[in-house]
């Protein structure tokens, strides 16, 4: 009996003993997932608190280069502005020695006494004279356009009168390179509202264009016609090589080539952006057999805004 009842004390504490250890054990485990948990907390907020420093490195830096760029922006719409009244005093200083030049040569050419070699030298003063001053008028037209759009100066005109006016304009290029113009008008076209200094210009521009590309005893066929009731499309046809990239003909940074500037395709770059500006197109195609396509519309009454 004596030995039943230690031997159930015996038991008793041996459950006591491992109630104790389990709790212990229980303890010491939550302790150590505590322990775990918060050093995976400060971990993570030592990665976050690293982001956070990356990130506003990141802001600081984007602040000052948009500071730099606002800067360098503003530097840039200086040195244009300059370079707009360079351009235009420029073009007044040079404008008026070169009309007299021309004027001279004019008078000179028109002097019968002349001998052949005397014409054949006021000639050549001529044409250098009449380069130059294009090649003027044509990057004071680009600089302007640069710096800011130009104003329309909208009227009712008659297109047929312009077009004929400018092909007579262009004729005199013409017959040097021994090219021909013909014109076709549709018979709806008449009279357009637009801007009919500019448009002048932009169809000049074209043909002069068309006739340097032409070669000798060639032909340029010109038509105009109403694609529909408010826009007007003008089709210029030489016989000239074909273009291989046309992405690349109006792309000023392309201008020189070959270290010398043609002032025709210079012109043709304003030509675009004055085409532009009275909300019309230009587009090029190569024709099938030879030569190339100029395509021009534009509203045949006052532009939309």
């Amino acid at each position: 009996m004596q030995s039943y009842i230690e031997l159930t004390e015996t038991n008793r504490a041996f459950k006591s003993l491992g109630l104790r250890l389990r709790r212990r054990t229980i303890h010491h485990l939550r302790t150590a997932k505590v322990v775990a948990d918060r050093s995976r907390n400060n971990k993570k907020s030592e990665v976050e608190h690293g982001d956070d420093i990356r990130v506003a490195d990141l802001i600081e830096q984007l602040q000052v280069r948009t500071i730099e760029l606002e800067e360098a922006n503003r530097e840039l719409k200086h040195v244009s502005h300059y370079r707009s009244l360079f351009l235009a005093r420029m073009s007044h200083e040079l404008r008026t020695p070169l009309t007299s030049i021309l004027g001279f040569t004019e008078i000179m050419l028109d002097q019968e006494k002349l001998t052949e070699p005397q014409q054949r030298f006021c000639q050549k003063i001529q044409n250098s004279g009449m380069q130059l001053l294009t090649s003027l008028n044509q990057l004071v037209d680009l600089s302007r356009l640069e710096v800011a759009p130009a104003e329309l100066f909208l009227q009712e005109f008659s297109f047929p009168e312009v077009l004929r006016e400018t092909c007579a304009a262009v004729a005199r290029q013409a017959q040097k390179r021994d090219v021909k113009i013909e014109c076709n008008l549709g018979p709806e076209v008449s009279n357009i509202v637009s801007d009919k200094g500019r448009l002048r210009q932009v169809l000049y521009t074209f043909l002069a264009w068309a006739v340097s590309r032409s070669p000798e005893g060639q032909g340029i066929n010109v038509e105009a016609k109403l694609s529909d009731v408010c826009s007007l499309q003008v089709k210029i046809e030489d016989q000239g090589e074909p273009i291989s990239n046309m992405s690349r003909v109006f792309d000023p940074e392309d201008m020189p080539r070959a270290g010398k500037t043609d002032l025709n395709e210079l012109g043709i770059i304003i030509g675009r952006r004055l085409l532009e500006l009275m909300k019309g197109t230009v587009t090029l195609e190569n024709c099938q057999s030879a030569g190339l396509r100029t395509v021009l519309e534009l509203p045949a009454g006052p532009p939309k805004p």
